[in-house]
């Protein structure tokens, strides 16, 4: 008779050892979502590190190198022009006597000719309390004699001449009257809304030299249309004291920043005035020179080209692989264009070098239908 255990017995030892299966815990949707959405820590970018600059000292140690060497030249010729008679003009004087900072950039500074010149404002003014100065001013703002008598006399703007735009067409449009006017004034200044004329009406002769027109803004921003003694004053003010230059058509480009009888210090600090101005990461390499001088070198790039244009220059590498890996011969192909067999080549490998050309020529090859 087979043993039973009624509902009030003791349970056996084997049965309570026997665990019941536990209820798993329910995980929310929203905690396994987020576990899942969860995304690592982002790495953290380095900071970009500032490009180099060139050193104040290397600047002063060039200043006073420079210097001695201008010092040096003029004992030279000092010495050979004893008994020789003086020269009859000495016009390239100022030139000889002033420094310059060259630029070598890594592109062009501008693609087409430019005639809207980049001035820095400078430390040390390089123009003398002496500099005469002219402003080539809009029409409208002349109405009568009065008008232009009273800004000539305000001695406060430092303009020996105000001259309507209709008297530089008219008066100074033969070549010989704009050689006079050129060599009358040493700065010429111009109202910014008659900048686009400057070419034509002043011509070569102004462009090709160091005294090409430099716009100001003759009116404020309340009222555009009604000339402001106050702005003008001050955009001369800034115009006299900074250095302009045109942007060219090229790589290199020379500022002037002094001459050589200023300071060590003004020099330096006209030097960086400059260098402040610029773009360094587009910069090349930075000179300084006066004009009968070798240029010293104050700044030298690490860094040639851009990771953009090292790009540019696998991805066209990569193109050209794949073309020549497509058209490419075998080892039988090449022999039969070796041997010269007219028929045979026409025939095997005559289709692979037309695909070829087509693919060159940007044409569909004949037989199939080309993509759009």
């Amino acid at each position: 008779m087979a043993k039973t255990r009624s509902k009030g017995g003791a349970a056996s030892p084997a049965s309570s050892k026997v665990s019941k299966p536990t209820a798993s815990p329910k995980v929310s949707k929203t905690k396994a979502a987020s576990k899942v959405k969860a995304s690592p820590k982002p790495k953290p970018i380095p900071e970009p590190q500032p490009e180099p600059q060139p050193k104040q000292e290397a600047s002063a140690e060039a200043i006073s190198e420079l210097k001695k060497f201008n010092e040096r030249q003029k004992e030279e010729q000092a010495k050979a022009s004893e008994g020789q008679k003086l020269q009859l003009f000495d016009a390239d004087q100022e030139d000889e006597e002033s420094f310059y900072v060259t630029i070598e950039s890594k592109k062009f500074f501008s693609s087409k000719p430019q005639f809207k010149p980049k001035c820095i404002k400078l430390t040390k003014s390089i123009r003398p309390e002496s500099t005469t100065t002219c402003l080539i001013i809009r029409d409208d703002f002349i109405t009568s004699d009065e008008v232009l008598e009273a800004l000539e006399n305000d001695t406060g703007l430092k303009i020996d001449e105000f001259v309507p735009l209709k008297v530089v067409k008219t008066e100074y449009k033969n070549f010989e009257k704009r050689r006079e006017f050129h060599a009358k004034y040493d700065f010429f200044l111009v109202d910014d809304s008659i900048l686009n004329v400057m070419p034509n009406a002043l011509g070569k002769i102004f462009y090709e030299s160091n005294k090409f027109p430099v716009p100001v803004r003759l009116t404020s921003l309340k009222s555009p249309k009604e000339l402001s003694v106050v702005t003008l004053k001050n955009q001369v003010l800034k115009a006299l004291s900074s250095t302009c230059y045109l942007p060219p058509i090229g790589t290199n480009v020379a500022v002037k920043v002094g001459f050589v009888n200023y300071d060590e210090k003004d020099l330096v600090d006209n030097v960086y005035d400059v260098v402040k101005s610029l773009d360094i990461k587009g910069v090349k390499s930075i000179h300084f020179k006066s004009t009968t001088s070798p240029a010293l070198p104050l700044f030298y790039t690490d860094k040639l080209y851009d990771e953009e244009d090292v790009a540019e220059e696998e991805e066209e590498e990569k193109e050209e692989e794949e073309e020549e890996g497509e058209g490419k011969l075998t080892a039988f192909e090449r022999g039969l264009l070796e041997l010269g067999d007219a028929d045979a080549v026409a025939k095997v490998i005559g289709k692979k070098l037309g695909e070829k050309k087509s693919k060159k020529n940007g044409k569909p090859v004949k037989g199939k239908v080309s993509k759009k």
